[in-house]
């Protein structure tokens, strides 16, 4: 990895067949996996809402969110608390399943090559490659449109 003034500090987060590749700007904390709260009618790529500093948040299985197989949320699965990316009004939080701990890395440009040989899906921005490992880089302004077009998102509850 450069040691280049310009690197930009992001989480390499394990999902079911892969890695998500976000900036830790994005990322309000890293929680373990707690009691999540279901209800019928949820689209598949929500798993429920789950308690995050008193505020209830939608939960999102990020590979749902492109219509692939996944497993609902397990004990040692993180949680990824996203901050969201743009002024949503009655979002501020939400969350998204990590299939174990991410880790934190300093990156320059020089250190992504961008992977061009399959098409981009729905909730991705870029395929990525960082050093040994393939990530996906995921359109998070894609997801909060997904939590407000299903209404999964209000007024911050606090309890």
């Amino acid at each position: 990895m450069s040691s280049d003034e310009h690197e930009l500090p992001c989480l390499l987060a394990p999902m079911t067949n892969g890695h998500l590749l976000l900036p830790s700007v994005a990322i309000a904390e890293v929680v373990r996996s707690q009691r999540v709260r279901t209800n019928d009618g949820l689209p598949p790529w929500c798993a429920g809402r789950i308690m995050w500093r008193g505020v209830i948040i939608p939960l999102l299985i990020y590979e749902r969110t492109n219509d692939d197989e996944a497993p609902d949320i397990r004990p040692g699965d993180g949680v990824l608390v996203m901050n969201r990316t743009r002024e949503v009004t009655g979002l501020s939080f939400y969350g998204l399943v990590s299939r174990g701990t991410p880790r934190l890395l300093r990156l320059a440009d020089e250190d992504l090559e961008i992977v061009a040989d399959t098409p981009l899906r729905s909730a991705e921005q870029a395929r990525v490659q960082v050093g040994e490992e393939e990530a996906v880089v995921p359109r998070l302004a894609y997801l909060e449109d997904l939590i407000m077009q299903h209404r999964l998102a209000g007024p911050m509850v606090r309890v």
